[in-house]
């Protein structure tokens, strides 16, 4: 049997040997509690995937850390970015799911933005179609793949990464296009396409990158 937790949000996956009974799965994953909880703690503190939004703060922009900056005035909420700074100009008192809010419709518009073309890149590498993208806030994956309807789901989290973890969660989800689950022959072919795709992971996981 084989325990993974998955970043961001800690999720548990138990690979089992066919026919294995429920009570040795049990007893197995009560072993490892310990391990478990260790490392679903390290994904939820991870400052890349959670923070607090005050001045001073840090918050990540593709892999890099910006100071967050405040500023409380009337008219129409926006965010500015420099090479160093988050500009989040709010209405006075908004609250702190309001700020949150808008910093969430920020990534995913960005994401938005930026996925298409990395998508148009490995559609003709890889030859074949996505035809649809969603883009939203997810707790447990950092993507999704229908691949009856060839659609792909992003994480806006992924925003937060360095852009080759974005670069790398497309490739996967769109090779399940081909081949839906996580056997032989999809390693062969994300091997194909991203030859570092396991230090790549093992560097999110890890909150590397």
């Amino acid at each position: 049997m084989r325990l993974t937790v998955y970043p961001p949000g800690g999720r548990v996956v138990i690979h089992a040997p066919a026919g294995t009974l429920f009570s040795s799965i049990e007893d197995f994953t009560r072993s490892k509690i310990n391990w478990i909880i260790k490392h679903r703690e390290r994904f939820l503190n991870n400052s890349k995937s959670t923070g607090v939004l005050k001045n001073n703060a840090g918050v990540y922009i593709w892999g890099k850390s910006h100071v967050l900056e405040l500023i409380e005035r009337r008219g129409h909420p926006k965010i500015i970015v420099t090479d160093s700074t988050i500009k989040i100009y709010v209405r006075p008192l908004s609250s702190k799911d309001k700020v949150e809010e808008l910093l969430d419709k920020w990534y995913r518009r960005v994401l938005k933005e930026t996925a298409p073309e990395i998508i148009k890149k490995w559609e003709k590498i890889i030859g074949i179609e996505v035809s649809k993208l969603y883009v939203r806030k997810m707790k447990t994956h950092w993507g999704s793949c229908n691949y009856n309807t060839r659609s792909l789901r992003l994480n806006s989290e992924l925003v937060k990464r360095d852009p080759l973890c974005l670069e790398y969660v497309i490739v996967h989800e769109m090779l399940h296009i081909i081949e839906k689950s996580h056997n032989r022959n999809f390693y062969r072919l994300i091997g194909k396409y991203f030859p570092d795709w396991k230090a790549i992971r093992k560097k999110m996981n890890s909150g590397e990158i």
